[in-house]
């Protein structure tokens, strides 16, 4: 059967920048609704999603889900309404346990289905190696008319872990040897139609997006926690040929978290 609607409430936030005077109340869904996402036409939008703690760690006990609260995972789903496709790093799949898609809450779902897009964002991995469990929750839809997810491997990719995963994904070849080329994986998605990408990660995956180019917005959720540790930063690689410029475009609080929309200069 069809998953139920989730009702839920995405309460108001503050927007301390840009402001006039002070902070003021908004709502999220009509803020990331309304912002204008459109590349030169030979690509999707690719929004980047993360969050960290004040002092850059960006997991807990290995996973991000302890840095997070309401109003992080209320604006996360707000983003993911917004998106055509979640794009993450098989690395992160394993680890943040990912599932299918779920459907928005009611707002959200309304305006998806007024712009004239499927009810839920299609998920897309990263994965060279294709190690991912066919028993996995990503590989159980929402509903039965829902497309499988995307896997985007290369042509090296052991082939029992393709043969396993043809089942129940759509496998395509994103590269030569043993390393997914981020570039064709875009250049796939254009060519799908896709307009909006929601990039989850992992750091990896991140670090190939900025330095291909490819990432127009990035939103980084700082979350009031100091967690010390090996913390993992946002992108994870070798220095950047070219630092990625970001002019701050917004930032709202609620809860005591900073949500700081970046769009890349």
């Amino acid at each position: 059967m069809p998953q139920r609607r989730h009702a839920v409430t995405v309460r108001a936030v503050q927007q301390v920048f840009p402001t006039n005077s002070g902070a003021v109340v908004v709502d999220p869904v009509d803020l990331v609704h309304d912002d204008l996402r459109r590349s030169d036409g030979t690509r999707p939008w690719v929004l980047m999603n993360m969050i960290s703690s004040a002092d850059g760690a960006t997991v807990v006990d290995g996973v991000s889900g302890g840095l997070g609260g309401d109003a992080d995972r209320r604006l996360l789903g707000t983003l993911r309404g917004a998106a055509d496709v979640i794009l993450v790093g098989a690395g992160t799949v394993r680890a943040e346990n990912y599932r299918s898609p779920r459907t928005p809450e009611d707002r959200v779902a309304v305006l998806r289905a007024t712009s004239g897009r499927p009810p839920r964002p299609r998920l897309a991995v990263v994965s060279a190696s294709l190690s991912l469990d066919p028993t996995a929750m990503m590989f159980s839809p929402v509903d039965p008319s829902d497309p499988p997810p995307l896997i985007y491997t290369a042509t090296g990719a052991p082939v029992e872990g393709r043969h396993a995963l043809t089942r129940m994904a759509e496998v395509v070849d994103a590269g030569t040897g043993n390393r997914v080329d981020v570039n064709l994986v875009v250049a796939d998605l254009a060519k799908r139609g896709v307009g909006v990408v929601l990039a989850e990660g992992g750091p990896s995956l991140n670090h190939q997006l900025v330095d291909a180019g490819l990432v127009d917005e990035l939103n980084l959720t700082i979350s009031p926690l100091l967690a010390a540790g090996t913390a993992r930063r946002i992108l994870a690689g070798p220095v950047l040929r070219t630092p990625a410029g970001l002019k701050l475009d917004r930032v709202l609080t609620a809860d005591g978290f900073l949500f700081c929309r970046y769009l890349l200069a």
